[in-house]
């Protein structure tokens, strides 16, 4: 029987959930927590995509928490800042000003077609961002139609992440089209060189290792930011569970993708965050001055079309 379905009617631990759900996905959304997705659930095998953390259930956090102290999993909407900094005198808040908010949302029900749109006007920055989710009959694509305003007349410099965290296992591989990874400063004690050619890095005392293969018995706990890439996607395969996920963006917009991979060596978690990114490295004050941020002029707008498509492995459809 077709699905097609949007709802506002759920609720999970207090907190007002929407439903978006066609015949192949079921994505679950929290406006009023910074508009997080919690789940995306392939319908016909019931497969949960994103990781959730096992010690931190969903909660609300106060504006300016420590983001690793809240994080619950899923994907959430990272700007205009990564870790907590201060730039041209305004201190931003860890993971900046988006993910703890409360968005406003509407629902859109077509024949065809379900949506939900969030959008929420940021307290430091003055910026608005608006987010269309969409899931269409018959599609295993979810669309996310992405839109920053900058609400003065002066210019706004800025860090813009996807942050969807995914589950693993030691048959899913990470596929980017990259040809650089740049090791994150905090990490770089790990690896021999400060950059690699991706995907083979040489990983202190353990040799060459093809980063792309996801190692959750490896203890270690690392961050790259993958550049020059040839296409805006990022495919995440997990052969265990039959699934691949495709993450396509436009990569005029995300011109890089930054990779925390978390196999035990951070707080005993287990995930991949694969987050394309506008710009690195995690401190905006330092991407400012090397020239890595992105610049939204004054009184003008920044959109993205994104879609993350999941398929059956071995599916001719």
């Amino acid at each position: 029987m077709s699905v097609l379905r949007v709802t506002d009617d759920w609720s999970y631990r207090g907190f007002g959930a929407v439903i978006l759900e066609n015949e192949f996905l079921r994505v679950s959304t929290f406006p009023e927590l910074g508009s997080k997705i919690y789940d995306i659930t392939y319908v016909p095998s019931q497969t949960s995509l994103l990781w959730h953390n096992p010690r931190i259930p969903l909660r609300k956090a106060s504006f300016g928490s420590k983001f690793d102290d809240a994080w619950a999993g899923g994907w959430d909407e990272i700007f205009p800042n990564d870790q907590e900094s201060v730039l041209d005198g305004e201190r931003y808040p860890d993971m900046g000003e988006a993910w703890s908010l409360d968005w406003n949302y509407s629902t859109q029900n077509q024949k065809n077609s379900v949506s939900i749109t969030t959008s929420v006007v940021t307290p430091i920055t003055p910026a608005q961002i608006t987010r269309r989710l969409t899931l269409e009959r018959g599609s295993r694509s979810l669309k996310c139609d992405y839109e920053i305003e900058n609400l003065s007349g002066d210019p706004i410099k800025f860090l813009w992440k996807l942050h969807p965290a995914f589950e693993i296992n030691d048959r899913c591989t990470i596929q980017v089209p990259a040809k650089q990874a740049l090791v994150d400063p905090r990490f770089r004690h790990l690896f021999k060189e400060s950059s690699y050619e991706w995907p083979h890095a040489e990983l202190g005392d353990r040799g060459r290792v093809d980063m792309s293969k996801v190692d959750p018995n490896a203890g270690l706990c690392t961050c790259q930011y993958l550049t020059g890439l040839q296409q805006g996607l990022v495919r995440f395969r997990d052969d265990l569970r039959g699934l691949q996920s495709t993450l396509s963006f436009p990569k005029e917009v995300f011109n890089n993708v930054w990779l925390f991979l978390d196999y035990g060596g951070w707080r005993d978690s287990y995930l991949a965050a694969i987050e394309p990114s506008t710009g690195y490295p995690h401190d905006l004050a330092e991407s400012v001055r090397a020239g890595h941020c992105t610049t939204l002029e004054g009184n003008s707008t920044i959109s993205a079309k994104v879609s993350l498509s999941v398929e059956p492995i071995g599916a001719d459809s």
